[in-house]
C-alpha cells in the first residue's frame, strides 16, 4: 500500500435514495423506502473510495464484513450523506466506521472490513469461485 493511509482518514460521498434501492423480498415490495441492502452498498462504496487512493499497481481489495445497524427509514428521493472513516489497520486488513446521515437524522451506521492482497491472489480467488 501507498504511504498516507492513517487512522482518522475520511471520506464523505453524496447520494440520493433512488426507486430501485426499495426493498426486493421475493420480489414483493413492500415499502417505499431505503432498504438496508442498499446502505450496506454505500457503506462499502465509501469504505472502498477512502481505500482505493493506496492501493498499489499490483494490489486488489476484496469486502471481508459488514456490521450494519439500520436506525431510521428514508423515503425515495431523500438525500443521503455517506461517511467513511478508517479507525484500524491490522496487517492486510483495512477496518473503517460508516455512518449514513439524511436532512441532519442519522438512518444507519456500521462497519466494514476490507482485506488487501496481490492482484494475482485476486485472481485465483476469482478462478476459485468458478
Amino acid at each position: 500500500m501507498r504511504t498516507g493511509l492513517k487512522v482518522g482518514l475520511t471520506v464523505d460521498m453524496p447520494a440520493r435514495v433512488e426507486k430501485h434501492m426499495k426493498p426486493h423480498l421475493q420480489g414483493q415490495v413492500r415499502h417505499p423506502l431505503y432498504a438496508t441492502w442498499a446502505m450496506v452498498y454505500h457503506m462499502e462504496t465509501v469504505s472502498r473510495m477512502l481505500l482505493a487512493p493506496y492501493l498499489e499497481a499490483h494490489e486488489e481489495a476484496a469486502g471481508g464484513g459488514v456490521l450494519v445497524k439500520h436506525l431510521r427509514p428514508a423515503r425515495v428521493g431523500a438525500p443521503l450523506h455517506v461517511t467513511a472513516k478508517l479507525v484500524r489497520v491490522r496487517g492486510n486488513r483495512i477496518y473503517t466506521r460508516t455512518e449514513v446521515h439524511s436532512r441532519g437524522r442519522k438512518l444507519g451506521e456500521g462497519s466494514v472490513l476490507q482485506v488487501v492482497m496481490s492482484r494475482s491472489r485476486f485472481a485465483k480467488l476469482l478462478q476459485e469461485a468458478r
